[in-house]
């Protein structure tokens, strides 16, 4: 038995879609550099996802969404993983315009990285 052309149809066929309000674009736009931010500092390896899971206490599908940028992560998790993540706390402070804050932070990790390098350096000159 088969079904007629007339019969109803359960599935839209071109995937018809509501408008969007404005608020939806800042979501994505905020999923999207999160993600880009997380997969900078921990990458997107099985491993890394549980790491952050471990880090935020998030279920290990959550943190996959937030790296795909399906979803951005909540308020309390976002705070864990600034904690935890320079990259992701430069991309909220851009997000939320606060450039003086970004340079300051910036200087500070120029300066932590020029230390550990002298220090790295330090370690092959010979002693005499």
């Amino acid at each position: 038995m088969s079904f007629t052309k007339k019969d109803r149809n359960f599935r839209a066929d071109k995937g018809n879609k509501f408008p969007l309000d404005p608020s939806a674009d800042t979501d994505a736009a905020f999923a999207t550099i999160i993600a880009d931010a997380l997969r900078r500092d921990f990458g997107s390896t099985p491993a890394h996802i549980k790491h952050i899971a471990r880090l935020t206490g998030a279920n290990v599908r959550t943190v996959g969404n937030w790296l795909s940028a399906r979803n951005g992560p909540s308020g309390a998790s976002l705070v864990v993983l600034m904690r935890h993540s320079d990259e992701v706390t430069i991309a909220v402070l851009k997000l939320s315009a606060r450039f003086s804050l970004w340079r300051a932070m910036s200087e500070t990790k120029s300066r932590k990285e020029l230390y550990r390098a002298v220090i790295e350096f330090m370690k092959y000159i010979p002693k005499q």
